[in-house]
C-alpha cells in the first residue's frame, strides 16, 4: 500500500512585539555596560547579558513545519534555522473540521482557544483544524498553512472533515 506524505513550511512574520522585545533587550545590555564603570561585578553582568543575548537572538526567527503522513499531522517549530522542537501530533480522523479560517464552517468554532502555527501574513492560505487535544476536555482550533498537495491527501483520507477552497 502506498503512503501519503506531504510537508509544508511557513516562516513566521516578525511582529511589532518581537521588534520591541529585541530593542528592549539590546537597550538593557547597553545600560548594563554603561553602568559597568561602577564596579567589576556590573561589568561581568554586562558581559553575561551580552553573551546571553547573542545566544538567544536566533530564537527570534521561527519557522513552522507541517508533516502529513497517512492520516497523522505533525507540527514542528524550527528556531533560528537549526533548532527543531516537536510541538504536536494529531490524527485528522479525530478532527471535527479542517477548513479555511474564513470559511462559514469555522463559525461554530471561533469561540474556542486558538493555537496559531501560521506565518501571520495577510496573504497566507490559512486553514484551521478544530479538534480535542489528547488529555484535554476542551476543544481547540489550530491555525496552519497546508499546501494544496497536503489538502488533497487529507481530503482523500477524510472527505467529510476537510473542506477545500
Amino acid at each position: 500500500m502506498e503512503q501519503s506524505y506531504a510537508e509544508a513550511n511557513a516562516k513566521k512574520k516578525t511582529t511589532a512585539a518581537t521588534v520591541a522585545l529585541k530593542i528592549i533587550l539590546v537597550l538593557i545590555v547597553i545600560i548594563i555596560f554603561m553602568a559597568s564603570f561602577l564596579s567589576r561585578f556590573v561589568l561581568l553582568a554586562g558581559v553575561a547579558a551580552g553573551v546571553a543575548l547573542i545566544w538567544y537572538w536566533p530564537r527570534f526567527k521561527v519557522e513552522w513545519e507541517y508533516v502529513y503522513c497517512d492520516g497523522q499531522l505533525d507540527f514542528d517549530m524550527i528556531q533560528g534555522g537549526e533548532k527543531r522542537k516537536h510541538i504536536l501530533r494529531l490524527e485528522i480522523e479525530d478532527a471535527d473540521v479542517i477548513a479555511p479560517w474564513d470559511s462559514p464552517k469555522m463559525d461554530g468554532y471561533r469561540h474556542l482557544p486558538v493555537k496559531d502555527y501560521s506565518s501571520l501574513r495577510q496573504e497566507a492560505n490559512v486553514y484551521a483544524l478544530a479538534t480535542r487535544m489528547e488529555g484535554q476536555e476542551e476543544k481547540v482550533v489550530i491555525k496552519f498553512e497546508p499546501t494544496d498537495r497536503m489538502l488533497d491527501m487529507m481530503y482523500t483520507k477524510c472527505p467529510n472533515i476537510v473542506e477545500k477552497k
